[in-house]
């Protein structure tokens, strides 16, 4: 009987140690799992901060500083100056009021199109169905460029071509896909048994979608708010194309003030260009806490 007690004593220990020295490798293993994630994102957050360092910098120095010691050196002195020049040759007083209005205008309005055209989609059955969203999504393959000369001339025919109000139409349209996408997967995650019960009590699908569904939105509307905000400030090419009067140009269009035929002032480019960023930086800082559940919602399986 000793003999057998102190056997299964010793295979205890054994378990025991075995045990500990699993947990031990394991945690070590994890330490390094972790240590090399950190290194990656470190490496992954150089990489997008390198551009963004390297334009704060040209913005502060001199023409000649820039071409006699390059981008990668210190300024020898700070010329805020050239802050202030940006903003006159851009034209940003009146750059940024288009812009904003652009904004303003349709963002909004193509959020509201959007949800109207999701919540069917998301929350009624009906025939094809199916069909329709995907015809909406088949908007996100059509490329602007083939869209532009069509453009031109649907604008020139209906007398809006050369006036900010000619951008608000394809902006709108371009934005929908996306939007219908984003919205259709969130509208899926908000639970049908509480309409029904809104039904019940009288609400129509108006009130559901109003007083429901809306405001059970807000991390997907204030999600869609920053990429259409983002992809509208930063448009180019169509504000290119279809605004000819210089009271009507957006900000990206401004900052091609700082390309001449024979030269270029990079640093007041570069001044420019980190003024031009700043309202969009801002506006994700204060929405950024909506910009995860936004997009994952509709990543639930149907």
């Amino acid at each position: 009987m000793e003999d057998l007690a102190g056997s299964v004593a010793d295979d205890h220990g054994r378990t025991g140690t075995s045990m500990t020295q699993k947990s031990t490798s394991m945690k070590a293993q994890e330490r390094l799992t972790n240590t090399l994630l950190y290194v990656l994102l470190i490496g992954m957050a150089v990489v997008w901060l390198v551009p963004f360092i390297i334009i704060a910098l040209t913005s502060v120095r001199s023409m000649g500083d820039l071409i006699s010691n390059g981008v990668f050196a210190w300024p020898k002195e700070f010329v805020f100056a050239n802050f202030e020049r940006a903003w006159n040759i851009g034209n940003f007083s009146t750059y940024f009021r288009n812009s904003l209005i652009l904004i303003i205008l349709k963002v909004p309005l193509g959020i509201v199109i959007a949800s109207l055209a999701a919540f069917p989609l998301a929350k009624m059955q009906f025939r094809f169905s199916g069909f329709i969203f995907v015809f909406f999504l088949i908007g996100l393959a059509i490329p602007v460029h083939v869209t532009l000369t069509p453009l031109l001339v649907m604008m020139k025919q209906l007398g809006i071509q050369g006036t900010l109000a000619a951008l608000i139409p394809p902006y709108v349209v371009f934005g929908l896909p996306f939007q219908i996408f984003v919205m259709r997967g969130f509208f899926r995650t908000v639970p049908s048994e509480l309409l029904e019960a809104a039904r019940l009590d009288g609400a129509t699908e108006w009130g559901n979608f109003w007083r429901i569904l809306m405001p059970l939105s807000a991390p997907a509307l204030a999600t869609l708010f920053i990429i259409d905000a983002l992809s509208t400030w930063n448009e180019l090419l169509m504000a290119l194309v279809l605004i000819s009067s210089n009271e009507s140009r957006t900000v990206p269009v401004g900052l091609l003030q700082f390309q001449g035929q024979f030269s270029s002032q990079y640093t007041q480019l570069m001044a420019g260009v980190l003024i031009s960023i700043t309202p969009i930086i801002l506006l994700y800082v204060f929405l950024q806490r909506y910009m995860v559940a936004g997009l994952t919602a509709g990543a639930l399986k149907e």
